[in-house]
């Protein structure tokens, strides 16, 4: 009869896909990481699957994975990301759930409603979908049913809860603040509840038409202390807080709700400091650690509770930060407004709504129902494969529908999904309409405009805009919503013609055809041509440009024209059938020849006629990788020119410092260039050409010239080369070249005092230590784990 504790982690990402891609693209903010999914994952998802223990001496004693000893739910969004970015994530996060089921009967994974939108601001239809896309994606990825749901911002009404009721859900989490009355067993005077006056020691039962549905009201203070005062700066004062916070009666529960996030990514190295505390805890005589599930197995609600309609935890008006200027901001400090979001909203509001009648006028030409198609269609967002696509054209069609049907029926299913992608939450939750949280939900609605503009024939975009004008940014000279759908939204589009010149202009520069797949993009080139002279460069062909989630051919036509330096052409037309490619191989020999590029371009023009394509229409990925490419080129003979100066200089520097004269800026800043970007290249390249010796003589230089080459880059190199060395020498203990580039790496680090979070590199050697034995380790590895502060 001891006290029960539940630490619940909600860890989510608002979706960052692009929707004609469907990937992420490179985001410039979250540098050194390609983009913030990976710099978050880097931070806090895998180190709290490999989270470190320390003893009283500061040593690593060992390496857990706090997701066993936590209640979690992962957005499906951002765990669909995950398990393509980082399957073993996804594999541990499975495995920490088992485990839970195996000790308490219960596993400790919740579901969540689907992509985050407002619940209590959809429409019951968009409500059930969300809830049967979530349970679908949870049993994709955990293996079994939920038993609890998440809600985006545990933003809750009746409706919600009735229907998650309805779905088989057992329980959900709410803020104290959401709860209006409780009543005892028994019946009797309900007891009105004020702002986070709940006692949340114990589960409520909130009736509904549906059936009865578990409320768990989380501790605020608590909560909020993991958030904003610290508590993750110290485990063994995390520990204390939560043994001090215990309710009174045995038997009870003690339930923390808390954004994952704070664990590693907020807070740095935030979760050891949780894999501490639940290491004291765990040892506790009086502490149970467990999940609401296993919680409500034992414990059912007696007491009844009626919720706060339309609230949720993160405003204290409600709903009102995602459809008004309620006064809620993340800076206030600014001055801003956010009367941007009431129309913003309403524009959202809109295209759903016409999206609902487009998908029961199409839908019900084609399908048997619509709405339960729409329910389905989660199995093809998960898995867009062949099979999966005719069992559910199989499953849902009317009678039997043609290639063309069988699109259309795609296509409108893509467009709901896009049109509910644009009410995700976040678009709302920050302070202004220009911010890339709200330019993405307006992305996510420009596709669905797209596809549903095909299937009816237009219209949509401008009643779409129109009612954004009515939306102003905060930010000057960015205007209303209007404006920036012009500039930051409408340029994004993408069609075959575009992805052809993408893959056209892609390889032009090195005698590459088309690849064969790119994005979610299946490509079939035939008659590639290529020619070049003195380095101008001319591709040309047939292409075949398929989504493979519409299974929609185009029959396409390309040239590529690259003239030298930083210019790109590409000239793409829809096939008329009757062209062929070695039609163009004699008009464009003689131009060629004389590097006539006037006579190129307006042959292009008039042998494929389509439209025309620069390398600025490139997706943001190829256009990065291509332009890197062409300074690779351009800039090798500036730098072997920058490293000759610094060579030739660097003693009469040296000289400087020693009598005490300031060094020129000018130097200074070559000499870190010059001596980062060499450092960056070693650590990047081929680890069998990583020279220790050479890393040596860089730390070296670097000292005697005090230079600072401490930063974000240099940082992840250092931990990527590091883990790649310590696994090669997982794989081969044996491996002296590893090992010595490995302490080689460590020696630089600690020479030029770096900062690189080394979490991974001391998991392999744990790992390796745990599966060979501690004593059965070769001394080399041993002495490296030592120096990873690893207690062997």
């Amino acid at each position: 009869m001891g006290k029960f504790v539940c630490i619940h982690g909600h860890f989510y990402q608002p979706p960052r896909e692009n929707p004609w891609l469907e990937a992420v693209e490179v985001q410039d903010s979250a540098a050194p990481f390609h983009d913030w999914n990976e710099r978050v994952t880097a931070e806090c998802y895998a180190p709290n699957a490999a989270a470190r223990v320390l003893n009283p001496a500061g040593k690593i004693e060992s390496i857990v994975n706090n997701y066993e000893s936590i209640s979690f739910n992962f957005g499906p969004t951002l765990l669909d990301w995950v398990a393509k970015e980082a399957p073993e994530m996804v594999q541990a996060l499975r495995e920490a759930d088992q485990l839970s089921a195996q000790r308490l009967g219960h596993g400790n994974a919740m579901a969540q409603v689907y992509n985050h939108l407002i619940m209590p601001l959809a429409t019951r239809r968009d409500k059930l979908t969300q809830i049967r896309w979530g349970i679908r994606d949870f049993r994709h990825h955990f293996g079994r049913e939920p038993e609890g749901m998440w809600l985006a911002e545990t933003a809750v009404d009746s409706e919600s809860l009735e229907l998650m009721a309805a779905e088989g859900l057992k329980f959900t989490i709410l803020a104290p603040s959401q709860a209006q009355a409780v009543r005892p067993p028994g019946g009797g005077d309900w007891q009105k509840m004020g702002p986070g006056a709940v006692d949340g020691s114990r589960p409520y039962r909130v009736a509904t038409p549906a059936g009865d549905i578990a409320v768990f009201f989380y501790q605020g203070p608590l909560s909020r202390g993991v958030a904003f005062e610290g508590l993750l700066d110290d485990g063994a004062r995390f520990a204390a807080r939560i043994k001090e916070s215990l309710p009174a009666a045995a038997d009870s529960l003690l339930l923390l709700a808390t954004d994952g996030e704070s664990y590693g990514h907020h807070h740095r190295f935030g979760e050891m400091a949780l894999a501490f505390a639940l290491n004291r805890l765990e040892q506790d005589p009086e502490v149970q650690l467990t999940n609401p599930a296993a919680y409500l197995a034992t414990h059912p609600p007696v007491w009844e509770a009626k919720i706060v309609e339309n609230s949720s935890w993160s405003c204290p008006h409600g709903v009102e930060r995602w459809r008004s200027d309620c006064g809620c901001a993340l800076d206030p400090g600014r001055g801003w407004n956010q009367a941007w979001r009431a129309p913003l909203r309403q524009a959202v509001d809109h295209i759903l709504e016409r999206l609902a009648g487009l998908l029961e006028y199409e839908g019900g030409r084609l399908l048997k129902d619509p709405w339960a198609a729409r329910d389905a269609y989660v199995n093809l967002i998960l898995d867009y494969g062949q099979q999966a696509r005719q069992k559910f054209l199989g499953d849902h069609q009317s009678h039997e529908l043609s290639p063309e049907e069988q699109v259309r029926v795609l296509m409108l299913m893509e467009s709901q999904r896009w049109g509910l992608f644009a009410a995700t939450s976040c678009a709302w939750f920050f302070d202004d309409l220009a911010g890339i949280e709200a330019v993405q939900n307006l992305r996510f609605a420009a596709r669905a405009l797209q596809l549903a503009g095909e299937l009816d024939g237009g219209g949509w975009e401008e009643q779409m805009t129109a009612v954004l004008a009515k939306a102003r940014s905060n930010q000057p000279g960015e205007g209303d919503g209007a404006d920036i759908w012009r500039r930051r939204v409408a340029p994004a589009k993408v069609g075959p013609r575009r992805v052809a010149a993408h893959a056209a202009i892609s390889g032009v520069m090195g005698e590459e055809p088309p690849p064969e797949e790119l994005f979610v993009y299946d490509l079939v080139s035939s008659g590639h041509r290529h020619r070049s002279n003195l380095g101008l460069d001319l591709s040309w062909g047939k292409l075949t440009v398929t989504h493979r989630r519409l299974n929609r051919p185009h029959q396409l036509i390309y040239a590529a024209l690259h003239p030298g330096g930083h210019e790109f052409l590409a000239q793409v037309a829809y096939d008329p059938g009757d062209w062929d490619p070695v039609s163009l191989e004699q008009p464009v020999e003689p131009l060629l020849r004389m590097l006539d590029q006037r006579g190129l371009r307006e042959l292009l023009a008039k042998s494929l006629g389509g439209e025309a394509f620069a390398l600025g229409d490139l997706f943001l990925e190829g256009r990065r990788s291509l332009a890197k490419e062409m300074l690779r080129r351009t800039l090798t003979s500036e730098f072997d020119l920058a490293r000759n100066l610094y060579d030739t200089h660097r003693d009469t520097m040296r000289f400087l410092q020693g009598i005490n004269v300031p060094r020129p800026k000018l130097f200074e800043a070559l000499a870190s260039a010059v001596l980062a970007g060499e450092l960056i290249q070693l650590l990047t390249g081929d680890s069998r050409a990583l020279s220790p010796g050479r890393l040596g003589e860089i730390v070296s230089q670097a000292r005697e010239l005090g230079l600072d080459l401490e930063g974000p880059r240099v940082n992840r190199a250092v931990e990527e080369a590091l883990s790649a060395e310590v696994a090669a020498l997982a794989a081969d203990p044996d491996n002296a070249q590893a090992l010595e580039r490995a302490g080689a790496i460590l020696d630089l680090s600690d020479a030029l005092e770096l900062d690189p979070n080394l979490w991974q590199a001391q998991n392999i050697i744990f790992g390796l230590a745990q599966r060979e034995g501690r004593e059965n380790l070769t001394p080399g590895s041993a002495a490296l784990g030592r120096r990873l502060n690893l207690d062997l």
